[in-house]
C-alpha cells in the first residue's frame, strides 16, 4: 500500500480524510483565490486528505469546473449546481471550506449544516462593493449569514480579520511553495536574454491586469518624464481581467516610451525563472488581503516597492526590505523608481525578503494551521 493511500486512511480514521472546496472563481484564472485553491488542495493530498473542488470553469474530473450557461444570474446558476455537487457527494467528505462572501460560499455551508457537516469559510479580503445600495445590502446580508453559520471563519491576515470586525476570526496567513519558489542564476541568465534585457533594472508586474491591481497607475509612473534617460524594463505578467480585457492595450498605445515595457503575458510554469529575472517587485494595488504573488516575489528574493495599504505596509515592516509609495500616486512611484536606480537595492534584501517568506509563510506549515482547524471544527460536531 503507497504512503498516501495509508495517511489518507489514518485521516479517515482520526479526522477529516476529504474537504469539499468551493471556489466563486475559475481555477486556471490567475486570481488569487484560485491559487488559493489549487495550493491548498494540492498540499492537502499531500498530507492525506483529498479534496473535491467546485469552481466556475471548463468541466473536468480534476478540477472540479462548472460550466456557467445562464445568461442571467450566474452567481445562482453557480450557488445551485455547487449544492447539487455537494448534496450528490455527501457521502464521500466529511468538512466543506468555502472562499469568500458569495452565494456560492452561503449556499455550500447551509447545504453543509443540513447534511451534519461542519464549513469553514476562509476570507481573503473585504474588497469595495460596486453597484447601488440594493446589490451593497445583498452581499452584507451574505457576509453576515455565512459567518455566523460557518463552524469557524478564518481570515488570511490581521488586516483582513480588522474589517469583518466585530466577528472574532482566527488568522491563518496566506503561503508559498518556497521549495518551488526560488531564486535562479541561470533563469535570471535564460529570461533577460529571451527579453532583451542587458543591465538595465527590471522591475516586475505579476497578477491580474485590472485597476484595482494599479496597473494604471504602474503604467503612468513608467512612462513619467522623472525616469526619462534611465535604464530600466518594466516586465507585466499576468493575464487581462474579464471586466477590463483591453486596460493594458489601451494604456500602452497612450505611453511616450511604450518601449519601456516588457509584456510576458501569463506565465505559469515558469514563474520563478520570470522572477528571478527582475530586481524589484511592484505592487501598486489599492486593496489586498495578502497578496500571493508579492510572497511568491519576496521567496525568489525580490525586494517589493509597494502602495502604502496595510497588508503591504506590515510585510514591508516585517521583513525590513522594500519601499513604500502613496496608493494611486504615479508621481511619488516614478519618483521612488528613480530612487532606486540612483541608490542601488542593498545587498542584504534579496536574503532578507526570502528568509521572511520562509519564516512566515512557508506554504506546508500554513496547510497544516488548516489542518488543525479542519479537526477542531469536526471534533466540535463529532
Amino acid at each position: 500500500m503507497s504512503e498516501s493511500k495509508v495517511g489518507r486512511e489514518d485521516r479517515r480514521d482520526r479526522g477529516v480524510g476529504t474537504v469539499f472546496i468551493t471556489s466563486p472563481y475559475p481555477l486556471s484564472r490567475v486570481t488569487g483565490i484560485g491559487r488559493f485553491v489549487r495550493d491548498l488542495s494540492r498540499f492537502l493530498e499531500d498530507a492525506g486528505i483529498r479534496a473535491q473542488i467546485a469552481n466556475p470553469g471548463e468541466s473536468s474530473p480534476s478540477n472540479g469546473g462548472i460550466v456557467l450557461r445562464w445568461k442571467a444570474f450566474p452567481s445562482l446558476e453557480l450557488a445551485l449546481e455547487t449544492a447539487r455537487r455537494e448534496i450528490r457527494a455527501r457521502s464521500t467528505f466529511q468538512l466543506v471550506h468555502v472562499q469568500q462572501p458569495h452565494l456560492q460560499s452561503l449556499m455550500a455551508v447551509v447545504v453543509a449544516r443540513f447534511l451534519g457537516k461542519p464549513s469553514v469559510l476562509t476570507l481573503h479580503v473585504r474588497p469595495p462593493v460596486a453597484g447601488g445600495w440594493l446589490r451593497q445590502l445583498g452581499h452584507a446580508i451574505i457576509s453576515d449569514l455565512l459567518l455566523k453559520t460557518a463552524a469557524a471563519s478564518i481570515a488570511v491576515s490581521p488586516h483582513v480579520a480588522e474589517t469583518f470586525r466585530p466577528y472574532q476570526l482566527r488568522i491563518i496567513e496566506n503561503g508559498v511553495d518556497t521549495e518551488y519558489f526560488r531564486y535562479s542564476s541561470e533563469g535570471r541568465r535564460e529570461v533577460r536574454a529571451r527579453l532583451g534585457i542587458g543591465d538595465e533594472i527590471a522591475f516586475v508586474f505579476a497578477g491580474r491586469w485590472s485597476a484595482t491591481k494599479g496597473l494604471d497607475v504602474l503604467l503612468r509612473a513608467a512612462d513619467s518624464e522623472i525616469l526619462n534617460g534611465l535604464p530600466f524594463k518594466l516586465i507585466l505578467m499576468g493575464e487581462a481581467s474579464p471586466d477590463e480585457p483591453e486596460l493594458v492595450a489601451r494604456q500602452i498605445s497612450r505611453l511616450s516610451h511604450p518601449t519601456r515595457i516588457i509584456v510576458a503575458g501569463s506565465i505559469s510554469t515558469e514563474l520563478p525563472k520570470y522572477l528571478s529575472a527582475g530586481d524589484v517587485f511592484v505592487a501598486p494595488s489599492s486593496y489586498e488581503g495578502m497578496p500571493l504573488a508579492f510572497l511568491e516575489a519576496m521567496a525568489v528574493g525580490l525586494p517589493p516597492l509597494a502602495s502604502d495599504i496595510p497588508v503591504h505596509r506590515m510585510l514591508v515592516e516585517r521583513s525590513g526590505v522594500g519601499w513604500l509609495f502613496r496608493k494611486g500616486d504615479s508621481t511619488e512611484l516614478a519618483a521612488t523608481m528613480a530612487r532606486i536606480m540612483d541608490r542601488g537595492i542593498p545587498s542584504s534584501w534579496p536574503e532578507r525578503a526570502r528568509a521572511t517568506i520562509v519564516q512566515h509563510h512557508e506554504i506546508r506549515s500554513k496547510v497544516r494551521e488548516y489542518i488543525s482547524a479542519y479537526d477542531e471544527v469536526k471534533a466540535d460536531v463529532s
